[in-house]
């Protein structure tokens, strides 16, 4: 759609979600996506939503991203979208992509978050009903594709549209760099970061890189506070399960009843689970991190404010690959 269109599209989308005479309907998708996905409580969608709202349904921040990729496309393509499904709503920059590029977005949806997805889109059609957004079963006749899955999806993904333009994202996470001048504030930030939607995204801190000699009880005291993961069954009950597998086989971890933390030079943690690397000096951190770039999402403390990892602006492209860029290259 042309960018002028695309841009009254934003602001239709921003006045939308803030009608009172949208509300029920807008309850009857969320209703709708916390039957669908277990992991998906009432705060968790709302929080979701609020974040999309603020940081993708502004005209001024759209105007600002136009101004630094100002580039068009000259064509108009079929552009496929195999969306994740592990937070809410979590493919709505790529479908916002794909409109702001001036191609179609044909969404391959996940089973575990239809409705929110959904909802978008019924929003969007009362804009423009002609709006170039469809569901697909099949991605067959695309031109490109973006596709995020799993390391094991993605090896298929790459195959199977290795004859087409592809952008196939692979399983990340992200880890925060602490220094020992951290503030109160900023462990409450971290907090957020490590356990906003349980630490099922790849922009959650599921690592942290720390000096040899770093004292942990300010941050420990912080983090304990957090209970209200413990409502959660499913969190509550891979935490048990992690909490008896180190007390049977004899590995150190700190119990913070909310969560566990050990000490691990891996990345990627389970749900509950906390990983702590200490480094000896910066060249060594450094080079631990080389080595695991391509499963690095965000570095909190370094390139991402503390607390600010679940908020993307909109050139924060996943995996570090500029969707935009690729969307209007395509010929």
């Amino acid at each position: 759609m042309p960018r002028a269109q695309f841009l009254e599209l934003i602001k239709f989308l921003d006045q939308y979600f803030s009608s009172e005479s949208n509300k029920e309907k807008i309850e009857l998708f969320i209703d709708k996506a916390i039957n669908e996905n277990p992991w998906f409580t009432d705060s968790l969608v709302r929080n979701a939503m609020s974040a999309i709202g603020q940081q993708f349904f502004s005209v001024p921040v759209w105007q600002d991203f136009f101004n630094h990729y100002p580039k068009e496309s000259n064509s108009f393509l079929q552009i496929g979208l195999v969306l994740p499904g592990n937070l809410p709503a979590i493919g709505m920059h790529d479908v916002l992509m794909v409109l702001a590029s001036g191609q179609q977005a044909n969404l391959k949806l996940s089973s575990q978050d239809k409705s929110l997805m959904q909802m978008y889109v019924t929003a969007m059609k009362e804009f423009y009903p002609n709006i170039p957004i469809a569901f697909i079963e099949r991605l067959q006749g695309m031109d490109a594709v973006i596709a995020t899955g799993s390391d094991f999806s993605s090896g298929y993904f790459s195959q199977y549209f290795s004859n087409i333009p592809h952008i196939i994202r692979k399983n990340r996470s992200s880890l925060a760099v602490l220094s020992g001048h951290e503030s109160d504030q900023e462990f409450q930030g971290l907090a957020n970061d490590i356990l906003t939607y349980y630490g099922l995204g790849c922009r959650n801190v599921s690592t942290l890189a720390v000096p040899h000699d770093y004292d942990l009880i300010p941050l420990f005291d912080i983090l304990s506070k957090e209970t209200w993961v413990l409502n959660h069954s499913k969190y509550s009950n891979n935490l048990q399960y992690y909490r008896t597998l180190y007390l049977l086989n004899q590995i150190e971890h700190y119990d913070l009843g909310n969560l566990i933390v050990t000490e691990n030079d891996d990345l990627v943690s389970p749900i509950g689970v906390l990983y702590l690397f200490r480094y000896t000096d910066m060249d060594s951190l450094h080079v631990w991190m080389a080595q695991r770039e391509e499963k690095i999402q965000c570095k909190v403390g370094m390139n991402v404010d503390f607390g600010q990892s679940q908020k993307p602006a909109l050139d924060d492209f996943a995996d570090g690959i500029n969707t935009y860029d690729f969307l209007v290259n395509l010929t």
